[in-house]
């Protein structure tokens, strides 16, 4: 059964031949352990790893966000910072700890951000254009946390419930 029909099968409760899914290994997990101990699991297990050929070289590409040493500030203003390559940080730097800068405060450009990222929106509808052709599914989504916790990057967890607590207009 193609992959196409096994997911509407699956979304619909059809009785797809198996249970759609995207499996991957971490980014850290390729700096914790040896990586040919990782290859060979991609290699005895196709159906997890169906594209994975085992002459592949794995290019490690680290989020902006989950790069050790490396402060990131995204499009709200939020500066990320973690420990270890390959697993997402935390928000160390609230751009609105304070309401001080509220007036001033711009938020990112939807035409060009999505607040964590860059985004261009012409690569995007190609992309979806280019998956329709083959027959692919395509979807979309948010990005993690997209509200509450977007608001909490923002003012800080403690900050954040205070002012819903203190129902706080800004």
């Amino acid at each position: 059964m193609e992959e196409r029909e096994n997911i509407l099968r699956a979304v619909r409760f059809e009785k797809p031949e198996r249970i759609p899914m995207t499996f991957h290994i971490n980014a850290a997990c390729w700096h914790h352990y040896p990586p040919a101990a990782l290859m060979e699991l991609m290699v005895v297990h196709p159906m997890l790893f169906p594209d994975f050929a085992s002459s592949e070289r794995i290019e490690l590409e680290y989020d902006p966000t989950s790069r050790a040493g490396a402060p990131y500030t995204d499009g709200w203003g939020c500066v990320w910072e973690t420990t270890d390559d390959g697993i997402t940080g935390t928000v160390t730097g609230h751009p609105l700890a304070s309401w001080e800068g509220f007036d001033s405060y711009s938020p990112p450009d939807p035409e060009n951000s999505s607040g964590r990222d860059s985004l261009d929106w012409d690569q995007v509808t190609a992309a979806y254009r280019q998956a329709r052709e083959r027959g692919r599914l395509t979807c979309g989504g948010l990005p993690h946390g997209h509200t509450f916790m977007t608001l909490m990057y923002m003012r800080g967890y403690e900050q954040l419930i205070f002012d819903m607590a203190d129902e706080e207009p800004r």
